[in-house]
């Protein structure tokens, strides 16, 4: 049986659960700290070849999430990037 969903949320959810899968199938293994940002690049673009190709510098995002804390800007070149900006998510922060 295919789910069906009704919600965002629920969307969302089972798409992460796929990409999940489908990096462990895969073999691929991704650091923790960095593992909600990859599987988000995939979610936005489909693209699994970014779990091997998308790089990190030590620390970024723990860094990104301190800076986001200390009130950092969010620039965007485009009114889809800005879509994608979780405004609950930033609430948060």
């Amino acid at each position: 049986m295919i789910p069906q969903h009704h919600l965002p949320a629920d969307i969302e959810r089972t798409s992460m659960q796929i990409i999940a899968k489908e990096l462990e199938e895969r073999h691929i293994r991704i650091p923790r700290e960095n593992l909600a940002v990859v599987k988000r690049v995939i979610h936005t673009t489909a693209d699994f070849e970014y779990a091997e190709t998308l790089h990190f510098t030590e620390n970024a995002v723990q860094k990104a999430i301190e800076a986001l804390h200390n009130g950092a800007t969010i620039i965007t070149d485009t009114n889809m990037a800005l879509a994608g900006v979780s405004k609950p998510g930033l609430k948060k922060l």
